[in-house]
């Protein structure tokens, strides 16, 4: 099969999005119809490169001698590739319901699709500079997606935005230079290879941390993670997009690559650099979790639960252990599926009621049947129930810490304990108030609410089965990405 495929996958979305761009008056139900199959289209792409595909690369042109623009489909870009492929289709099929009232719906759904095509490009990079092209063309595309409503708000959250994502970029993009002028091998390679040449160790290691902060920025590590909360002001498909499938794991998948594929974890393991990326990590898990049982907004409150399950992800990968890698991929799955289903569904509860705080959904769960049980899957699942997909990611994670044996090591796995207390305590709140309302009087408001549409509900309910499915059933899974981090 020949290498340029995996360039197709990345362009026909990104085209198709210019193209809505350019031709913005084609009608809804034709231009909904043409960018859902060619979601699928591109799905089965994604499926073709990652069962048939080539092992090799494809380079698209040569900047300077070791410096290419280049792709390849391995074992870490097929699972980012095929998770981001498969989660893509329902997002779109939600957001035709979601937005079908909205002006500039065609603007809109064009940046869609070009994101969709900077992530594939994220995902098969065939090394850090063509990754870090695409990690730029990936705030370039969502950047006008946070600002749709064009409101105050919306303008003020997409500088913040801007702001953010440009400076972690440049951090990142400077530790791409001195990687460059110490001869480093640019190529992904599991293990890495980052030695000291013309660069001393001391840098080089001091590189390390400043590119992991400012890759870390896109996966909302505080205190560069404020632009995340800002950013819940974008219409419900944009932030499910940003929240759990494209930036933030966008954000987590180039600390996996920075770690396991550039640097390697000999130089860094054991090094202060170590010890202050966990130590962040452990401060934001915390830090996410406490401020998300005290916001009452429903969007924001999960905004805040994104902040600290995404440190989960990094906290796995500063483990620097083949265990602790499989651990931020299995968490990387589990958070993308079940924060798709959580989004979608307070997306939804505002979508018919209008209501945006949870003091004011009272008793709403005897009305809006579907996408409450829809909820409790997904809570369930962040929290960390046995049989659920968060339950075995955070087991992986806890037993990875221990494998470490590191003293910050220890200090993570205990975050990580005290926050699914936490998610425990702000979730369940919610489902709570939804079924058992202080005042049943209160529930009269909501005689006439009742479940969205299927293009809304066939999403949410098959994001929220995953969450089960993938739980009981996870060998599969677990088996490949164990494959992947060199456990197998």
């Amino acid at each position: 099969m020949p290498s340029f495929l995996i360039l197709v996958t990345v362009l026909l979305p990104a085209l198709t999005g210019v193209a809505l761009i350019i031709f913005p008056k084609l009608g809804n139900r034709a231009r909904n119809t043409a960018i859902l199959i060619e979601s699928l289209i591109n799905l089965a792409l994604v499926l073709l490169v990652v069962l048939k595909g080539p092992d090799g690369e494809f380079v698209l042109f040569r900047l300077l001698d070791g410096l290419d623009l280049a792709f390849r489909a391995d074992g870490l870009g097929r699972f980012f590739a095929v998770m981001v492929s498969v989660l893509w289709p329902l997002t779109l099929l939600y957001g035709f319901e979601y937005m079908e009232d909205e002006e500039r719906q065609g603007k809109f759904f064009g940046f869609f699709m070009m994101t969709l095509g900077a992530v594939l490009g994220i995902a098969f990079a065939s090394d850090i500079f063509t990754m870090y092209v695409f990690y730029e063309f990936l705030t370039l595309c969502t950047f006008p997606l946070v600002m749709h409503e064009m409101t105050d708000e919306a303008m003020k959250a997409g500088r913040h935005y801007l702001t953010y994502m440009l400076g972690g970029a440049s951090f990142a993009f400077v530790g791409i230079i001195v990687l460059f002028m110490n001869g480093t091998d640019m190529t992904f390679r599991l293990g890495g290879g980052v030695v000291p040449g013309t660069v001393s160790k001391g840098v080089l290691v001091f590189v390390f941390f400043m590119m992991f902060c400012g890759f870390s920025v896109k996966a909302a590590m505080m205190p560069f993670g404020k632009w995340l909360i800002g950013a819940a002001v974008a219409p419900m498909p944009v932030t499910a997009l940003l929240h759990a499938v494209a930036v933030v794991k966008a954000g987590s998948f180039a600390v996996i690559r920075l770690i396991y594929y550039v640097y390697g974890t000999e130089l860094i393991r054991g090094t202060w650099a170590q010890y202050a990326s966990v130590a962040l990590c452990a401060l934001t898990i915390l830090y996410g979790s406490m401020m998300a049982v005290k916001e009452p907004h429903l969007k924001r409150r999960m905004a805040y639960s994104t902040i600290s399950n995404l440190s989960y992800i990094l906290f796995g990968a500063c483990i620097m252990t083949p265990m602790g890698m499989y651990a931020a991929l299995m968490h990387t799955a589990a958070h993308a599926v079940t924060k798709i289903a959580l989004f979608l569904s307070v997306g939804a509860i505002m979508h018919v009621t209008g209501k945006c705080y949870i003091y004011e959904i009272d008793g709403l769960g005897r009305r809006m049947k579907g996408i409450f049980i829809c909820l409790i899957f997904g809570a369930l699942s962040i929290i960390g129930v046995p049989q659920f997909m968060g339950f075995n990611s955070k087991i992986s994670l806890l037993r990875a810490s221990i494998d470490g044996g590191g003293v910050m090591d220890y200090v993570g796995a205990f975050a990580i304990i005290i926050s699914a207390l936490l998610t425990a305590v702000y979730l369940l709140n919610i489902l709570i108030r939804g079924y058992f309302p202080k005042d049943n009087a209160k529930c009269d408001r909501f005689e006439e609410c009742h479940d969205p549409g299927w293009r809304m509900m066939f999403p949410v309910g098959l994001a929220s089965a995953v969450t089960l499915i993938l739980g009981i059933w996870w060998q599969p899974l677990s088996s490949y990405l164990k494959t992947v981090s060199g456990l197998l």
